[in-house]
């Protein structure tokens, strides 16, 4: 350190900051050149900014030392301390008049006039001059007011991109002052709190104001004026801490957790504490996964903690300096240009409703329907809030029922690994606190506080429970509020409180057996309470039956997988990339459809008529409430997202209704030959069904295109429409046509 010049590399800084240019685009579209860090200090100046960020790339390009950029990522803490006098030096005036005063500007104008009337007193009574005086240049630096008291804004450093990223492990006491950067998964985050960082004390026999600079948690108050104001009182002094006169930040710390995949075999992920302040506090949310950079120091113990804990260990942390979220959520999620350009492609090719169903998993083999249903999971329906403040939630729980070996956890972790926020657990290895929150004491302020669990952490975003039917019954009946009500109420050591669990649930389990038994029941094999059957949208049972062409297609599938390592080439359109599936969910849940009125005798006779079902089974296959009912509408909003579409279509309730159907397809012996039915027998049997409903005997091919046309292409709808035209079963109206229409009635007589 000997050899260092901090005053010629804080002289570099200052150049840097004045004269480094960066080209940007005007409104009018053209390229201007501006000063961009003096940019930034004039808007601190003008106190519309409280941040300076410097970029290390920008530094590394500009400077014509080398080394200073190393040198700077080997000792931040130092020249982080440069830049700030830097950017102290170089502050431009305000530009504006109408600036907003506030508490700082009236203190700092009081303790100016203070500190001129001292120094007349004392030139009046010859005390003057002195180089230890009080409010003089050189004098007790106590006196002195401090810098970081004046400064208004706070220097954060964005790391170089071709700097390496560390792992969470391999942070070691090399690092100790040095800039890093790691990856890693929140999993604890504290309350913000303000934490002193200049203190002001007022002597009470002379006026004077002391002022002590604070860089850790914890600190000893000065309990004493310096000798140059005990002096000047006869030796008495008693000093009083001003808290409005000092300066806060506001601070808070979180702890960061290693990543799943950089953990080495046979160990447990390791954790650091981070401290974040100023700007950079509530950036992290429990459940991110985050790329962290910032400097990694020891926890120094001051006060009564030194003298207590005093020894050769000492705790670490990291100083937070930049925060990069690795998932956004749809919410924050900005498309750019080329996704946008994308996403207006596939629809134009159509078919994309299929075409996103097929990018989860593509190395799954089949399941087309099964992923349709995690498709539209993905997306949900539109939460609705009424005057009265009642809300429906908008949120498709899905469960997958069973048998072993079908891929029900792939399927899961794959829409874990799409989500921007997503948990994944399982049912053994999670309890009902776990699930929800559980009461912890803070090691800050060793107060009794929440800690959300997996579903508060799963807030706006997805949790998959996986193993659902190896949960305890106690800990099973904790999400029960989650899932209609969408929130967790707590009641527990003096905390009484209720989170916000708007979240959408996936499960995996198995059937009560292990294997679905089709000689008992669905209630029997299901094995789950009605209370919580009826709270799922979509249950999905799938059967593992042989079948010599299906075992031998899902065979070579698994094959090719091994052999290539990757999913065989589809035959149709090729599956979409996780960030552009991602990128279009984004663009789809910007859409809130609406369910018109003329679809709501065409839903009620639906509603009513699954219910007739029931009642007249003998063995019932679902539990068909009222929840069913607003299950079809959030089916039907999410199909209408996927179009882009502000209302939703008959062909949206009949596609929902369609796969709530084959939900249950697997439990028949003939669901196979259904599944396998062509093309024309599916239209067929959808325009009967929707003539039974609607007691409708003409439609147009604009009435056919309107609730067949998402599902199946023109030339099958046509070919249906000829083929049964020349069996009689409906006549063709316009048969010359590329439009025909068909006319029961007329058929019938």
């Amino acid at each position: 350190m000997a050899g260092l010049d901090f005053r010629g590399d804080r002289e570099a800084l200052e150049d840097f900051l004045v004269n480094f240019m960066e080209v940007e685009q005007d409104d009018s579209g053209k390229s201007v050149i501006t000063p961009k860090y003096m940019s930034q200090l004039q808007h601190i100046a003008n106190r519309r900014r409280t941040t300076l960020e410097v970029s290390l790339d920008d530094l590394e390009q500009y400077s014509k030392d080398p080394e200073l950029v190393t040198r700077l990522e080997r000792n931040t803490q130092q020249y982080l301390t440069l830049l700030a006098e830097a950017a102290d030096n170089r502050m431009p005036a305000p530009c504006e008049d109408d600036l907003p005063e506030d508490v700082f500007d009236v203190l700092l104008d009081q303790r100016k006039r203070a500190q001129e009337m001292t120094r007349a007193q004392m030139e009046v009574e010859g005390r003057a001059g002195g180089p230890g005086a009080p409010g003089t240049e050189g004098g007790d630096p106590h006196f002195a007011l401090p810098p970081s008291l004046l400064r208004r804004y706070e220097v954060l450093i964005t790391p170089r991109c071709k700097a390496p990223r560390s792992k969470l492990r391999d942070i070691s006491a090399d690092c100790i002052g040095s800039l890093v950067t790691f990856r890693g998964i929140v999993t604890q985050v504290s309350d913000v709190r303000p934490l002193l960082t200049v203190a002001t004390y007022l002597d009470d026999q002379t006026g004077f104001e002391i002022y002590q600079e604070v860089t850790g948690k914890s600190f000893n108050p000065l309990l004493e004026a310096p000798e140059e104001v005990k002096k000047m009182n006869g030796g008495k002094s008693e000093l009083f801490m001003q808290v409005r006169g000092s300066k806060f930040v506001k601070y808070q710390e979180c702890k960061i957790q290693e990543s799943p995949d950089e953990v080495p075999q046979g160990s447990t992920p390791r954790t650091l504490m981070v401290h974040l302040r100023g700007s950079l506090t509530r950036s992290l949310k429990a459940g991110d996964s985050v790329t962290l950079s910032g400097i990694f120091l020891p926890e120094p113990y001051t006060g009564a903690r030194a003298m207590l804990r005093a020894s050769l260990l000492t705790a670490t942390y990291m100083e937070v300096m930049s925060v990069k979220q690795n998932k956004q959520s749809y919410q924050e999620m900005a498309l750019s240009e080329e996704q946008r350009a994308a996403i207006e492609q596939m629809t134009e090719e159509g078919d994309i409703y299929s075409r996103l169903a097929g990018s989860i998993a593509p190395e799954i083999y089949g399941h087309e329907d099964v992923k349709k249903a995690l498709l539209l999971a993905m997306v949900g329906g539109v939460t609705k809030v009424l005057p009265d403040g009642m809300k429906l939630r908008g949120d498709i729980h899905a469960c997958l029922m069973g048998d072993p070996g079908v891929a029900k956890s792939q399927l899961l972790r794959y829409v874990a690994h799409i989500s921007p926020r997503a948990v994944y657990t399982t049912g053994k290895g999670s309890s009902g606190v776990g699930l929800t929150a559980a009461v912890m004491k803070d090691p800050t302020t060793n107060e009794m506080v929440l800690e959300g669990g997996a579903l508060v952490m799963a807030d706006k975003g997805i949790c998959c429970i996986d193993e659902f039917d190896k949960m305890e019954e106690g800990d099973r009946t904790a999400i029960h509020e989650v899932m209609e009500q969408q929130t967790v109420s707590i009641a527990k050591a003096g905390i009484t409180t209720t989170l916000n669990t708007r979240t959408t649930v996936l499960a995996a389990a198995n059937p009560a057996f292990g294997r679905y038994d089709v000689r008992r029941s669905p209630a029997e094999n299901i094995n789950l309470p009605a209370a919580l059957l009826s709270r799922f949208d979509i249950l999905w049972l799938i059967l593992d039956r042989p079948s010599m062409e299906q075992d031998l297609s899902l065979a070579q599938h698994v094959l090719t997988v091994h052999r290539e390592g990757r999913a065989p080439p589809p035959t149709g359109a090729a599956p979409l990339a996780p960030e552009m599936l991602r990128a279009y969910i984004a663009a789809a849940k910007q859409h809130e459809p609406c369910v018109p009125e003329s679809l709501t005798d065409y839903v009620a006779a639906v509603y009513a008529e699954m219910r007739a079902e029931e009642a007249a089974s003998d063995v019932p296959h679902s539990y068909t409430t009222a929840r069913t009912l607003l299950s079809i509408l959030r089916l039907s909003q999410a199909l209408a997202r996927l179009r882009f579409a502000d209302s939703v279509e008959q062909s949206d309730v009949d596609e929902a209704l369609r796969l709530m159907k084959m939900s249950k397809a697997s439990l028949f012996d003939d669901a196979g030959a259904e599944r396998a039915a062509d093309p024309i027998s599916q239209v067929f049997s959808r325009i009967r069904q929707h003539a039974e409903r609607t007691k409708r005997d003409h439609y147009s091919w604009a009435d056919l295109l309107d609730f067949l046309g998402t599902s199946f292409k023109p030339e099958q709808i046509r070919q249906c429409l000829v083929d049964y035209a020349s069996i009689n079963v409906w006549q063709l109206t316009g048969a010359d046509s590329d439009i025909p229409g068909i006319d029961l009635a007329t058929a019938t007589a």
